[in-house]
């Protein structure tokens, strides 16, 4: 396939570096910068317009929020080329959102392409992005689930699909999984702070406890079963005791996780239900 990549952010740019021969051309939001990209991944400079003429494939890995403008455009800049009935007749777009289902490629459809989306499950916060062995979710009509699966299969993952309606609750277990546990991090980061000096120093006194934990969750199949702690042992004293001392703001986050902690213990068979009926107690108080 002819692969085209239009937006330079970080998911572009991984997915480029990934795509070897394959890749057309990327293009960013302004012709400098699509420059420096042709440059740094060995493509042809071009606009928009020249890449959908060029490429099989378009992926879309612009911000969420424009996704939708940027179908419109690049259908009207078709439309007005051609002037035929299905001007991208052949074409496939894929988004690389993993919340939004296919409505905001309506437009793209509509001038005749293929729609549907790729959203590798891994974070892409800068530098190098390991994408062997990611899971990727695909969909849309025949045409793009095929090639979403095949770009997929070239890059080491494993495609699996999500329907466009449920695409914010897997966006949203992604989210738990990683968002969610960086702010925990960051929470007890802070407390952390208060006998290190400063934040960094108490990262790294916290760091090999969360590379302990990340290593045990590795090595099993199911995350429940690496539950340690005072909850997993039903020790509401220390619970209690936790509460009695944490910093106001921070007393409703650790009574949620608790009581979340506290149903993963049950299911573990750690603890029996009069301990579950003591930490709840403590915890929804």
């Amino acid at each position: 396939m002819r692969i085209g990549i239009i937006g330079g952010g970080k998911v572009g740019r991984c997915l480029a570096s990934y795509l070897g021969k394959g890749l057309v051309g990327i293009t960013a939001n302004s012709l400098e910068h699509s420059r420096q990209l042709a440059a740094a991944f060995a493509t042809e400079p071009c606009t928009n317009k020249e890449l959908v003429e060029r490429a099989e494939v378009l992926l879309l890995t612009v911000p969420d929020r424009l996704i939708g403008t940027v179908a419109e455009q690049l259908a009207s800049e078709a439309t007005a080329m051609a002037g035929a009935q299905a001007p991208l007749a052949g074409k496939i777009f894929l988004h690389c959102s993993g919340s939004m289902g296919l409505e905001e490629l309506a437009p793209l459809q509509r001038a005749g392409a293929h729609v549907g989306s790729l959203h590798p499950l891994q974070s892409f916060a800068g530098g190098t992005t390991q994408l062997a062995g990611v899971y990727m979710a695909v969909d849309g009509d025949e045409a793009a689930c095929k090639a979403a699966t095949d770009i997929a299969t070239a890059l080491g993952g494993h495609p699996f699909h999500v329907p466009a309606a449920e695409r914010a609750a897997y966006h949203a277990a992604a989210c738990i999984c990683s968002n969610y546990a960086v702010a925990v991090e960051a929470l007890a980061q802070r407390l952390m702070s208060r006998w290190l000096g400063d934040e960094a120093a108490a990262w790294q006194a916290l760091l090999p406890l969360f590379k302990g934990t990340a290593s045990n969750l590795e090595r099993t199949a199911s995350p429940r079963t690496a539950l340690t702690g005072p909850i997993a042992r039903g020790d509401a004293t220390t619970v209690a005791k936790h509460l009695a001392v944490l910093p106001p703001e921070l007393v409703e986050t650790y009574c949620s996780l608790g009581l979340a902690t506290t149903e993963l213990a049950l299911a573990n068979g750690t603890i029996d239900k009069e301990a579950v009926a003591k930490l709840v107690q403590l915890l929804k108080r």
